[in-house]
């Protein structure tokens, strides 16, 4: 049977694009938890960050992680930020291999603001917004994966099938 796959990374690193990939791929669920917590409050992400704050919206975010520790043949797509919180780091591991997706920041920086939707970007200067929380995420991202795939110049459907093989060699060397 096929291990959990868990996507970790910073916003506009396509972690829910590739998971939907990748779910088709594996036959697995895919499960969101930004999709979660929207779904669960009945808000918009930015209504809820309105509404709750960050604090608030991280205190969903664990709940949805939490629930997922011992639920089979899932592909999770987590928050960028869901990192930031050592239980979530815990819980994360318990639920899967973890693929940290990457990119090259101007790559992230353009895909993350493509929509328009991305709450900690609504700022003075979105960019040194960006470039300063990418900074402060980027070891715990590295530290958590235990596979790590740059998603720079990648089509997505390459990435999930990439993803797929470099897991399956993690796991093979695992035992």
């Amino acid at each position: 049977m096929l291990p959990n796959f868990v996507l970790i990374g910073f916003m506009g690193c396509g972690k829910s694009t590739v998971g939907r990939r990748l779910a088709a791929l594996t036959g697995h669920r895919f499960l969101d938890t930004d999709d979660a917590i929207v779904e669960a409050r009945n808000l918009s992400i930015p209504e809820i960050f309105s509404q709750l704050g960050e604090d608030g919206f991280r205190d969903l975010e664990q709940q949805v992680v939490e629930d997922l520790v011992g639920v089979a043949g899932i592909v999770l797509s987590s928050g960028g930020g869901a990192i930031l919180r050592e239980p979530n780091r815990a819980a994360l591991k318990k639920i899967g291999i973890v693929v940290w997706l990457d990119a090259d920041p101007d790559t992230l920086f353009e895909r993350a603001t493509r929509t328009g939707r991305r709450p900690l970007l609504n700022t003075p200067n979105p960019r040194e917004t960006f470039d300063s929380l990418l900074s402060s995420r980027r070891h715990i991202y590295e530290s958590l994966a235990d596979v790590r795939f740059d998603s720079s110049r990648t089509e997505q459907d390459d990435v999930a099938r990439k993803v797929l093989e470099e897991v399956m060699r993690f796991r093979s060397r695992r035992g």
